[in-house]
Parts: structure tokens; C-alpha cells; sequence
């Protein structure tokens, strides 16, 4: 193990997009022990699958990270991408010692070999094949593709895991040759990240437990280089409430149910909604699900593509389980609520203990409470963490936050609002969930008078039900609203009120017909505050214009 006083983490993503749940986890928590222990966090972008990484995907990472908070030490990023020549240096080097070597075997043999041992009901397990001088000079003339594999001892190979506890790893029987640099001359993930991680003196090293067997490559690889062994800690998976694994497949797996249910009920064909969406109709047929409903297709939509058929259907972001960060941020959570729910995936502060700030998450975090077992997503417990947060936060964090929430829905009439009406409109919501709700309930109140669309079913169980009472009601009140001289949410509702005195009507059949027609739904803030907010000339606008309509 790598002996320093000095503690080094670090988190080193694939820019492949946005930052999953998954990540965030892994990086809060090397972010928490650095900063426990006064070490140091850093931050390396892991860009070597050059066809799947972009620019874009690397900002919206780098992002999702800012916006959590979690800040790295490393005054400027590291990109793999940019440190090839290093990487075929060592490379070299080691193919120089007879550590590794030149593998020019193709897919199609590799794949032959592969169903063999399927077949024969064995492991597959590479070996290297015995090649003459004569046939490598002859592959090196012709230009013969290839890739380089380390020259693994075959021997044990164990490590102590900080988590899991000590003997992880596996037998000689079980060790094989595995590829350093791919055919196209990038590293591999095995390779790069013992490079960099030694460079950068990393001393601890917590990551999922998928990597686990990984672990025993880049053991080989440490002592085939001498490097120093760090502190290994492979966290528990992250499963959904059904038991199922947390994934990015979640999303698209929900939008394809629903494809699927459009188009066993006849509202669209598959043809259709491909030629709607833009999306090309062979890819959009090998989408979906099979007749049976079965669901595991492997082959996924973009997000662009995700977010054109959601659009034909009208579905809303909040019908899709959030599961990257930038899915928490778009429906209005708090980004140190999110921290707060993330640290309790694995890790125990103690005693039943589980809210806490940041602070008090790194005062008190520590690598012996890490537990073994799967951590469940309960997403009711994180909407109630927020819930409650947003409830007692003051009103500057509350500002700041729905200015952030707004600055990722841009096309909210919200963005419109000056901070006065904001905090009227968060204070008119109090005990809302998401900002999102708050967002949704309140955007009538910035539209036109002339933008209000009534919708029909409201129309027609508020307004029209029982021969027109709603509708009555609503030409009645609006005579006894146009007088009112003093136009606050306390003499609205002491007119209203008494009109319901009056006529021995209940509050509700009066103040839904208002809802629906100033709001256009039955959705809204309380009212009476909801008319004092719109003010005495549209809330009559409105009145007028509904009534006209009927």
C-alpha cells in the first residue's frame, strides 16, 4: 500500500454525458475523505474511447459536478486523451522487457475461440498463441492489425479492500493476458488509469464494485511497473426499490413502455411515430419491445431522440425516474439535499442519524462505516428530505435555488419574474415537493389573459356539471369581485365568503369555478392569494373570458 500522509482521491469519469447517480456517489464519497482527512480530491477525465467522448459531454459532467459542490484540487483537468505519447512510452518500455507484447489475433478468431469454450462449457480464459519470428515479421510488413497485451504471471493475486475486507481478489487459474493498448492506438481503461493514478500519487482508490476483478489487473500492472499499491475500497451497487439495478436504461425503458402502450391501443402506428419524431424507422422498429412486451432490448434512444418522442406523447419530465444528476437539478431538488440522500447509499454517519449539512457529513464520514451490502434508492425518502429542506431553508438559499432551477428550464414564463414575484409565488406553494411543482401550479399566473386555455374536462366538472351550477356561480362572483375597492387576498375571501354564506354554497363549488378560470385547470396556488397576485384587471379578464366562452 502506497505509504503518505498525505490523502489523495480522486474521480475519474468517462465523458459520455451527463453525470449518473452512480458517479455521484462515487465522487461524493472520495470528495468526503479528502476532505475528512485535510487530503486532496482530484478530478481526471478518462476520454480515451474517442467515438463516444465528447466536449459537450465533458462540460455537462464537469457541470453536474459544480453544481453539487464538489470541487477538485487540481488547478488544471487531466485529459487522457492528451497524454498518449506518455502512455506508448511506458508501453514500449514494457514490451522493450518482455512484460508485454503484440497480440495479432482478429475479432473473428477471438470469436471462434470464445464459442468454444461455451460450447465445451468451460471459462474462457486467453492464451497467448506460440508465433514464429518469422510469422511477426511477416504481420509487421503487411501492416497486420494488432494490440498489445500484458504478459500476466500467472500466480495469486490478492488485495485487502477496505470495504469488502481482506483476501478479494483471485486464484492463478483465473488470471489471463488482457489488452493494454486497442488496435486504433489508444490505452485501455486497465492501462491509463495505473498510469495516471500513480502520477498523480492517488493514495486511496474507492470506486463501484464492478470493478472489483479490475483490481487484479492493475495489480499486475503495479508491479510490472513498480508502482505503489494504493488503499482499494469497492462500494455497494445501487439498486432500485423493485430490486433491479440503478441505470440509465431506466429512463429509456420507461418511454418505451409507453410507446409500447400507444401503439397496442391504436392511437399511433410505429411508422407514425417514427415519422413525427425524426427518428429513422428501421432504428425506431429494432427500439421497441416485441410483441409479448418484453423489455430487454439493449438498444437505446439519445437524449435528443428520448426527448422528440416524449414530446408526441406529452410526456413531462417528472414521468421519468430521475436518473442523472441532471434530472434532480431540472425538477428542482437541492443540490445539498441530493448530498445529503447520496452519502446514506452505503455509509452510516452513526445512530439513526441522517440529516446533516456538508459539513457535517465530512466531519463525520469515515471509510469503517462503508457497508457491504446494496443500497436501495428510496426516492419517497429523498422527496421528503426535500420537502423538508425547502420548507426551512430562508427565503436567499430558496431565491438562489429557483434561479438555478430556471436556468435549466428555460423555456418556464418563470425566467420572466423578478425576485419580488418569485418570492411570492414560493411563499404561495409553502410545502411543495420539487420546484418543479411550484414551476407547473404557477405559470398561468405570468401568461397573457388572452393565453389562458381552458381545459376540458375541467370545463366540464367544474363549470358545467350539475346544469351549469359552477358556471353560475362564476357570472355571480364576478359581479361581487368588479366592485371590490381593496383588492388584498383577505377581503377577496371575506367577498367570497359571504357570497357562499349567502347562497349556501360550499367554498369549494365557488372557488373552483374561479380556479379554473383564471388558471384554465383545478390545479393552482391557494386562491385567494393566487387573484391578489394577478390583481383585480386580469383576474376579471379572465373571469369574462371564460364565461364568454361557455
Amino acid at each position: 500500500m502506497a505509504d503518505s500522509s498525505v490523502v489523495v482521491t480522486r474521480f475519474a469519469p468517462s465523458p459520455t454525458g451527463y453525470l449518473h447517480v452512480g458517479g455521484a456517489r462515487t465522487a461524493l464519497f472520495n470528495w468526503l475523505l479528502a476532505r475528512h482527512t485535510g487530503g486532496r480530491f482530484l478530478l481526471r477525465i478518462e476520454d480515451t474511447d474517442v467515438a463516444r467522448s465528447t466536449q459537450q459531454a465533458c462540460d455537462q459532467l464537469i457541470d453536474d459536478l459544480r453544481w453539487l459542490g464538489l470541487g477538485w484540487d487540481n488547478a488544471e483537468l487531466v485529459y487522457q486523451s492528451r497524454r498518449i505519447e506518455i502512455y506508448n512510452r511506458i508501453i514500449d518500455e514494457l514490451i522493450a522487457r518482455g512484460l508485454a507484447y503484440k497480440a495479432y489475433e482478429t475479432k473473428e478468431v477471438l470469436d471462434r475461440l470464445w464459442h468454444a469454450a461455451q460450447r465445451a462449457k468451460r471459462q474462457y480464459r486467453y492464451v497467448r498463441p506460440r508465433l514464429t519470428d518469422e510469422q511477426i515479421r511477416q504481420f509487421q510488413a503487411e501492416g497486420r492489425p494488432h494490440v498489445v497485451r500484458l504478459a500476466m504471471p500467472v500466480k495469486e493475486y490478492r488485495f485487502d479492500d477496505v470495504v469488502l475486507g481482506a483476501n478479494q481478489g483471485v486464484g492463478p487459474g483465473e488470471v489471463q493476458d488482457f489488452i493494454i493498448r486497442k488496435s486504433d492506438g489508444m490505452p485501455t481503461y486497465h492501462f491509463a488509469v495505473v498510469v495516471d493514478d500513480a502520477e498523480a500519487g492517488v493514495t486511496h482508490i474507492l470506486r463501484g464494485q464492478e470493478h472489483l476483478l479490475n483490481t487484479v489487473n492493475h495489480i499486475a500492472l503495479q508491479e510490472a511497473l513498480g508502482y505503489a499499491r494504493p488503499t482499494y475500497g469497492h462500494l455497494p451497487i445501487i439498486m432500485n426499490s423493485d430490486g433491479s439495478k440503478m441505470s440509465k436504461r431506466d429512463r429509456d425503458k420507461k418511454i418505451r413502455e409507453r410507446v409500447g402502450q400507444w401503439i397496442r391501443s391504436g392511437k399511433k402506428t410505429a411508422e407514425q411515430m417514427a415519422q413525427e419524431t425524426g427518428i429513422d424507422p428501421q432504428r425506431f422498429s429494432a427500439w421497441l419491445p416485441d410483441k409479448t412486451g418484453n423489455d430487454s432490448n439493449p438498444l437505446q434512444l439519445d437524449l435528443g431522440e428520448q426527448a422528440s418522442v416524449m414530446k408526441m406523447m406529452g410526456m413531462g419530465r417528472g414521468d421519468l425516474p430521475e436518473i442523472l444528476i441532471h434530472d434532480f437539478r431540472e425538477n428542482g431538488y437541492l443540490p445539498e439535499v441530493l448530498l445529503n440522500f447520496l452519502s446514506l447509499l452505503g455509509w452510516s454517519p452513526g445512530g439513526d442519524r441522517e440529516r446533516m449539512s456538508v459539513a457535517e457529513m465530512v466531519e463525520l464520514f469515515s471509510l469503517d462505516r462503508i457497508g457491504k451490502s446494496n443500497a436501495k434508492f428510496a426516492r419517497d425518502k429523498l422527496l421528503a428530505f426535500n420537502t423538508e429542506a425547502c420548507a426551512s431553508a430562508p427565503m436567499p438559499r430558496m431565491l438562489a435555488a429557483f434561479r438555478d432551477y430556471l436556468s435549466v428550464n428555460p423555456d418556464s414564463l418563470l425566467n420572466n419574474a423578478d425576485d419580488a414575484a418569485l418570492e411570492k409565488v414560493l411563499k404561495m406553494n409553502h410545502g411543495f415537493h420539487l420546484l418543479r411543482e411550484v414551476d407547473e401550479k404557477s405559470r398561468f399566473l405570468f401568461m397573457r389573459d388572452d393565453q389562458i386555455e381552458l381545459q376540458g374536462d375541467a370545463v366540464e366538472k367544474v363549470l358545467k356539471k350539475n346544469e351549469n351550477q359552477g358556471a353560475n356561480a362564476l357570472r355571480e362572483i364576478l359581479a361581487i369581485l368588479s366592485g371590490l375597492s381593496s383588492w388584498t387576498a383577505h377581503e377577496i375571501e371575506l367577498a367570497v365568503k359571504g357570497y357562499c354564506d349567502r347562497t349556501q354554497l360550499g367554498l369549494g363549488k365557488v372557488a373552483q369555478p374561479i380556479r379554473v378560470a383564471v388558471s384554465g385547470s383545478t390545479v393552482s396556488p391557494p386562491i385567494f392569494e393566487t387573484l391578489e397576485f394577478l390583481g383585480k384587471p386580469s383576474t376579471i379578464a379572465r373571469i369574462e373570458k371564460c364565461l364568454a366562452n361557455l
